[in-house]
């Protein structure tokens, strides 16, 4: 699943190791940054650039991670890894193409949420190079984090080129102290991202490390005609998608999207959950799967999320009605409507309950309909025309806007 919603947070760290070593130095240097450029390649299926390559090779990914973090156990769930107990283990979880998280939060239930990592550097440098920088270009960065990007940026384009921001106080001491440690001095600041960060403009790309429902129309303001805002995307249902735009002389600009690339959001929208149940529902039965809409199909998340905007869901692994093996929670952002669907044992077809003025489930299934009468696209397959004042969606041309459910 994507990470929930969270506050993009990271734990602070002196730039030398408790154990005493100073990271990115010694023998693990040179042999790390090889092996992670070979991974990215592999993973990219194609040569990496050689601009990131060099970048790659003078940026020791070690150098941003803290002494202990948090690596999956191949159960769902995740082990603490800690530098001065399992040095081999951290130092190759540094070196390979794998998002590390670095902030870990266990919920009373015992189910553990990741609320901050390191990206993976493939996912990375897929991003970097989508905004086709040319030397000497400049660049806004929004979330700085611990300073990775932020230091392959200045690599990339010099010290004086990029600007990144970030909200929290505590990470900007960290990322300073990160890219000095490296010799790096790009401004980083601590301001909150949407507004952008007008001093420095007009830049020539805009790059941001958290998602956004939408395209603030400051960063399309703050960025030159031709130029590129790069960005993670997400909605109300999932965090699934990149888009890349290319600002238009009128001020707009329009974009496609990848797959891959969740992120922590711009904004945190706090995490799904029922709303009251204080009407009789309108109860029916459906044939589609809720596994469908909400499972492991990201390309079936990514539409269901275009299409019907405003509308989270949960799973409830644990519900109280007896009989109820699973439940799937859907429930309206702006409140005033919710929806169950029931797993039920012994049961054919699923058990769905609507509450509220909007049919929360019928929409959702209006739009996994609309998708798979498309052909069940990609994202790859959907563009986006954004203007300070709101965004269309659409599917292959901007001639096929996404349908909104709810109309």
């Amino acid at each position: 699943m994507p990470e929930p919603a969270a506050q993009r947070q990271q734990e602070h760290r002196s730039p030398i190791g408790g154990d005493g070593h100073r990271p990115g130095r010694g023998g693990h240097g040179n042999a790390a940054a090889e092996r992670l450029v070979t991974q990215v390649r592999h993973r990219l299926g194609r040569p990496v650039p050689p601009e990131w390559t060099a970048a790659l090779r003078a940026v020791p990914r070690d150098v941003f991670l803290p002494g202990t973090v948090w690596l999956r156990d191949g159960e769902g769930g995740y082990e603490v890894c800690d530098r001065a107990a399992h040095a081999e283990r951290w130092w190759a979880a540094a070196s390979a193409d794998e998002p590390v998280v670095t902030r870990l939060d266990t919920e009373p239930d015992g189910w553990q949420r990741p609320v901050s990592s390191l990206s993976a550097p493939s996912t990375v440098v897929r991003m970097l190079d989508s905004l086709a920088l040319r030397d000497g270009a400049r660049v806004l960065e929004i979330g700085t984090g611990v300073g990775f990007t932020a230091a392959l940026l200045a690599h990339r384009l010099g010290d004086a080129n990029v600007i990144s921001l970030e909200l929290d106080a505590d990470l900007v001491e960290t990322a300073r102290s990160n890219l000095k440690l490296l010799g790096r001095g790009p401004a980083v600041e601590c301001a909150d991202g949407a507004p952008g960060w007008p001093d420095g403009g007009p830049y020539d790309a805009v790059f941001a490390t958290c998602s956004v429902r939408r395209v603030p129309g400051a960063w399309l303001e703050q960025t030159r005609p031709g130029g590129r805002i790069v960005v993670p995307w997400s909605t109300a249902w999932c965090a699934f998608g990149t888009v890349t735009l290319t600002r238009r002389d009128g001020g707009g600009a329009d974009g496609r999207f990848t797959s891959g690339g969740s992120y922590m959001p711009l904004l945190d929208a706090g995490d799904a959950g029922p709303g009251r149940v204080d009407e009789p529902p309108r109860v029916s039965r459906t044939g589609l799967s809720p596994w469908a809409v909400a499972g492991e199909d990201y390309r079936a998340q990514f539409a269901v999320g275009a299409c019907v905007p405003g509308v989270r869901h949960v799973w409830d692994g644990d519900p109280e009605p007896k009989g109820v093996r699973v439940r799937l929670w859907l429930e309206e952002e702006a409140g005033g409507s919710w929806a169950t669907v029931d797993v039920r044992d012994g049961s054919v077809g699923f058990v769905v309950a609507q509450y509220g003025p909007r049919s929360l489930w019928d929409e959702v299934e209006t739009a996994w309909h609309w998708w798979d009468h498309h052909g069940r696209p990609a994202p790859d397959r959907f563009g986006i025309t954004a203007a300070p004042d709101g965004h269309t969606l659409w599917l292959d041309t901007p001639a096929t806007p996404c349908p909104h459910a709810a109309a």
